[in-house]
């Protein structure tokens, strides 16, 4: 039998990691025509994410962050930032991309995910989300963005896909709303449904949401999730019935489904369909009783 390595052996092993980052993931000096590496890159673990990001951490840490790499880079009097984040999955990489992208405006000469323009490109690969960022927006820097997205993208292993958008309708979709969302500060940019966790997502189940348009309903946004076992999504359900914002007025309630009038003068649905909940947000009109 292996003897155990010493507490104090195993600590130095995991902080050599944590020094160590996804260094190797990132361009060596010399890169594309003499970009040079400005210093050792930073390493940002999750206790330690709010030094790097002020204010928006929240939802990295929701979602399932783990490391933050940062390498700035000096070619001449021109700078280039890399920031590599590593997330526990594909779902909460992909999940941050939709957080920050806006609109996309992909550039035809880069194949992964990715949004570009003159100031920074962010781009999705299995569970890392990367930008890479021209901070003064200098024109002649812009097309070294793609050069550098490309060399990290070759670094990393391949993407896994995300199953997580099957559970939504594919018909009056709106391009570019879809969300991936794991607890209440992805879900506060939804809607203000109550305080907490309210649909008991805990940070490991992933509930996707999207825009509608057309169709009876009309304008909609749509939030699914599915969770592990019916006791779980009737017990997320009445939880949602239970803990409800003050300020939304229940219009009926069932055992399965929750009518409900909204503070901004919408009207919404819960409903419960086996493992399965699924909410109809900001309708125009009152829905009609089952």
């Amino acid at each position: 039998m292996r003897a155990a390595l010493p507490a104090a052996v195993v600590l130095l092993v995991a902080a050599s990691v944590a020094a160590a980052g996804d260094d190797a993931l990132l361009p060596a000096s010399g890169f594309a025509g003499g970009w040079t590496r400005a210093g050792q890159a930073k390493v940002f673990p999750a206790d330690a994410l709010y030094n790097h990001i002020d204010g928006g951490a929240e939802i990295f840490l929701e979602l399932g962050f783990e490391l933050a790499t940062v390498q700035r880079y000096a070619r001449g009097a021109n700078e280039i930032v890399v920031e590599c984040y590593r997330m526990r999955d594909a779902d909460a990489a992909l999940a941050v991309y939709l957080d920050k992208c806006g609109d996309e405006t992909p550039s035809p000469a880069f194949a992964e995910r990715h949004t570009a323009g003159r100031y920074q490109l962010l781009f999705v690969r299995d569970r890392f989300f990367v930008i890479v960022n021209n901070p003064p927006g200098t024109p002649a820097v812009a097309p070294a963005l793609v050069e550098f997205a490309r060399a990290i993208a070759g670094r990393l292993p391949p993407g896994a896909e995300v199953r997580a958008f099957d559970a939504l309708p594919r018909v009056g979709l709106v391009p570019g709303s879809l969300r991936l969302i794991r607890g209440s500060v992805g879900l506060q940019e939804i809607a203000t449904l109550g305080e907490g966790d309210i649909l008991r997502l805990g940070g490991t189940l992933t509930a996707t949401a999207a825009r509608y348009t057309g169709g009876a309903a009309g304008d909609r946004t749509l939030v699914v999730v599915v969770y592990p076992s019916e006791v779980e999504a009737a017990g997320a359900f009445r939880n949602l019935v239970d803990h409800l914002d003050p300020e939304i007025r229940p219009l009926t309630t069932g055992e399965r489904r929750l009518v409900f009038a909204s503070y901004d003068g919408t009207f919404g649905v819960a409903a419960r369909a086996g493992a399965r909940l699924e909410l109809t947000l900001r309708l125009k009109t009152r829905p009609l009783p089952e």
